[in-house]
């Protein structure tokens, strides 16, 4: 299964969300995995803490972040969630700043973290015509089709 298949649905995406930092960002935006049963809570205080303690590390492209933290750390299945924010926000990293879209990625083992989904991720991002479709989509429903290429 890729990237795509873990989020097939408008339950794993928020559209346009407003957030005022970028610590409400990863915790709002992360409930997305709580809800869906593939984190528990402290896996989100773990990424703000992480962030906290070691900077930015989950700014991976200019204008993305992809929250995530180890295995051990809350995490509870595979999943994947995805939101662009409505106003950007900023994370400590001056090469990457603001950020506007977030890919959430949670993962139980070091295997699927390391092999599976971060590759994943990595190759969603380096598609920057996609990137850009998803920052200018208006809808959870827009997200959804653009990561099935259903909007070409």
């Amino acid at each position: 299964m890729g990237f795509k298949d873990y989020i097939i649905s408008e339950s794993a995406v928020i559209c346009n969300m407003e957030a005022q930092t970028w610590e409400e960002a990863v915790l709002q935006g992360g409930q997305l995995l709580v809800d869906k049963g593939k984190a528990k809570p402290e896996y989100l205080t773990n990424i703000v803490k992480k962030c906290k303690e070691n900077g930015p590390y989950i700014v991976i492209a200019p204008g993305i972040a992809m929250p995530h933290a180890r295995p051990e750390e809350g995490a509870m299945g595979l999943g994947y969630g995805i939101v662009t924010l409505k106003n950007p926000v900023l994370f400590g990293d001056p090469d990457n700043d603001p950020i506007k879209l977030l890919i959430y990625l949670v993962a139980p083992d070091a295997k699927d973290h390391n092999e599976v989904a971060v590759s994943q991720i990595a190759d969603l991002c380096d598609n920057e015509d996609t990137i850009q479709l998803l920052l200018k989509a208006e809808s959870a429903s827009e997200i959804i089709q653009i990561l099935k290429g259903e909007d070409r």
